[in-house]
Formats: C-alpha cells, sequence, structure tokens
C-alpha cells in the first residue's frame, strides 16, 4: 500500500511540473478594405465600396456642373458577360449625354466580369446586394436622388437589368436593357404593382442570337406589369428598319420597344444602325422619376 501511494505521489509531482500546453497564437486581425476616398466633384472618379467583405469597384462620371450636396439623376449601367467597367463606359457613350442633362453615370465592375445573380426573392444576395448598396451609397455620399435612380445594361448586364428591377421593387424610375432577355424565374408570378412603377426601354436585333427570346420577354414584362397591346409605329427616317412598340401600364410605368431588323448582338448607335439607343435611353430617363 505505502508503494502505492509513494507511486502515486511520483505522478503526481511530475504532472505538475510538466510544461503547459503551449497557447495558440491570436488570430491575425482581418486587414481592413483599402478604399479609395470619396471626393465628390466633376469629372472621372474610379472609386470602390466594401460589400460582404469585399472591395467592389466602380467607375463614376460627374457633369461639369455637378455641386457636391445637389441632388441629381442617377444611372447604372451594367457591362456585358465577360466585360469591364471601363469597356461599358466607352461603348455607351454616356458620359457626354450625362454632361448635357446633367446626371450622374456610375459603371459597376462585376467580379470576374460577371454578374451573381444571387438568390430569387433575397435583396441581399449576390451582386443585387451589391447594386443596392451601391445605390445607398451614392444616395447618401453624392447626394444621388432616390427617386431618379435608373439602370442601363448590355447583354449579360441587360438581363441582370431585369432582374434588378424585380428584386429591387421601387428603387428605379426606369431600365434600358439593350440586347438582352429576362430570365425566366419562377418564383417571379406576381404582379409589379403600382409600389414597383418602373417603366422599360428596350432594343432588339432581329439578326440577334438571342432574337427567338424577344417575345417571351415582352409578354412577360408586360403581363407582369399590365400593360396593354403596344401601339406600334415605323421610327421616322429608318426606311422600314427600326419601329417603335408602346405600351402604358398598370404598374404607372410604360413600356417600349425598339425592335431593329437589320442589327445583331450589339449597342445600337447612328454610325451603324437605325437609332441611337444612348440618345434614346437618356431621353427616356429624363421623363421618368418615382411618385
Amino acid at each position: 500500500m505505502k508503494r502505492v501511494l509513494a507511486l502515486l505521489g511520483i505522478v503526481t509531482v511530475l504532472t505538475a511540473c510538466s510544461p503547459a500546453a503551449p497557447t495558440p497564437p491570436a488570430a491575425s486581425p482581418t486587414p481592413a478594405l483599402s478604399l479609395p476616398p470619396d471626393q465628390p466633384g466633376p469629372g472621372e472618379h474610379s472609386l470602390a465600396i466594401a460589400h460582404g467583405g469585399v472591395k467592389r469597384e466602380y467607375k463614376l462620371h460627374a457633369p461639369p456642373g455637378y455641386q457636391p450636396g445637389s441632388a441629381l439623376p442617377l444611372v447604372l449601367v451594367l457591362h456585358g458577360q465577360p466585360g469591364n467597367s471601363a469597356g461599358i463606359e466607352g461603348q455607351s457613350g454616356l458620359n457626354p449625354l450625362a454632361d448635357k442633362a446633367g446626371f450622374l453615370v456610375a459603371y459597376p465592375q462585376g467580379l470576374g466580369g460577371k454578374w451573381d445573380s444571387g438568390t430569387a426573392g433575397d435583396p441581399a444576395s449576390g451582386d443585387v446586394g451589391f447594386v443596392g448598396a451601391l445605390i445607398d451609397h451614392l444616395v447618401s455620399t453624392w447626394h444621388a436622388d432616390p427617386k431618379r435612380v435608373h439602370v442601363a445594361g448590355f447583354s449579360a448586364g441587360a438581363a441582370f437589368s431585369y432582374r434588378l428591377a424585380r428584386e429591387l421593387p421601387g428603387r428605379f424610375a426606369a431600365i434600358a436593357p439593350v440586347s438582352g432577355r429576362m430570365d425566366n424565374v419562377p418564383s417571379w408570378t406576381g404582379q409589379l404593382g403600382t409600389a414597383n412603377p418602373v417603366s422599360v426601354v428596350t432594343f432588339q436585333g432581329g439578326k440577334d442570337m438571342l432574337s427567338p427570346a424577344w417575345s417571351t420577354t415582352n409578354q412577360s414584362w408586360r403581363e407582369a406589369a399590365g400593360c396593354a397591346e403596344p401601339v406600334v409605329t415605323p421610327v421616322p427616317g429608318t426606311q422600314g428598319r427600326a419601329e417603335r412598340r408602346v405600351s402604358t401600364c398598370a404598374n404607372g410605368g410604360e413600356h417600349v420597344v425598339y425592335a431593329i431588323g437589320p442589327m445583331a448582338h450589339e449597342w445600337p448607335n447612328t454610325r451603324e444602325h437605325a437609332v441611337d439607343a444612348s440618345t434614346l435611353i437618356a431621353e427616356f430617363f429624363t421623363r421618368h422619376r418615382l411618385p
């Protein structure tokens, strides 16, 4: 018995003298994202916001008459896939029109050159959440007028503009999808209603690879917005190469289609096409604001 007690004492002493387990090193703090400072003023700006812990970049153009604190309309322009903000800035040619009409133009950059559609019905998910956060930032920092926020997009950016109008109701006065179809999302079964009085002007080419989708896209939007049958007129001076289809809608908006027969998958301009999309978009956006 004495021998057992002695052995227990030795074990106790050895245990007490053993070095403690090393303390794991403290986790390094996540480095703060380096964001360029917002300095509201006229001209070109390369900026970014933090969203979901990620630096999200965008380009911003403010017209010469911009004064910090003045409320101007905001136009977001979305690139195709793959694409980038600089490319759609040049393709759309909206900056000179912004200078003339007096509105802000923002060109967001999709991660990896594409747009994350997120989860239907969740306005905080994917790039729907990013665009919503960007609008909030531009309203609070650059004093964009929240009743005059618009979005235009090309190809995949056009498709994403339809999604933004559905997923962020009441945020946009008008959208302008150029050469892009609306996705078929099963959860989009409800009417837009007067709480989402967004208007649409869209440009669709008869030789576009997406042209088989135009009829479904237009009919789906008209049904969701409660639009009347369109009034169809030829676009003056186009020798029958383009027509304009206008519908008034129960949601308080309108639906306008420029159907351009000879056009392929392009952003139309008067150098090569029957109409100039950017000029018509700027005019359309100027006429629309939220109530």
